[in-house]
């Protein structure tokens, strides 16, 4: 969850509905619908992305290759080596998935939770986690 992204984005919504709607000026009113309109389009493709991933994560399964992981989920948040744990952590060697040598880190904006998926190096997933954070 991006806590400082979520928090600019209500002050922005606030601020441009408080501006387009105390003001007389209709320039100064259009700017504030303005704002509130790119606020609402900029969450919008947020929640869409969270359900993609949400979709998305059910249908990828071990032997999947990288390419169709990317085809139903699209980019990661991050792809790491199998160093790296949650949240860019160092992960011991005692700790790490046998055999995996990357990892895709799906973190959406407004929920405190990651989608994991590790893979081999030819490449094919070797397991998936779902982390969410109480």
């Amino acid at each position: 969850m991006n806590l400082i992204g979520v928090l600019i984005l209500a002050v922005l919504l606030l601020g441009g509905v408080a501006v387009a709607g105390l003001t007389k000026r209709r320039w100064v009113r259009l700017a504030g619908l303005a704002v509130v309109a790119i606020v609402v389009a900029v969450a919008g493709f947020f929640f869409w992305q969270f359900h993609r991933w949400d979709r998305g994560f059910a249908q990828i399964h071990a032997g999947d290759s990288r390419q169709q992981v990317r085809q139903i989920m699209g980019a990661p948040t991050e792809a790491t080596d199998a160093m790296i744990g949650i949240y860019g952590s160092k992960r011991r060697v005692a700790n790490r998935v046998k055999g995996c040598t990357k990892q895709y880190w799906y973190y959406p904006f407004f929920t405190p939770e990651c989608w994991w998926i590790a893979f081999d190096a030819q490449g094919q997933v070797l397991t998936t986690f779902h982390y969410i954070s109480p």
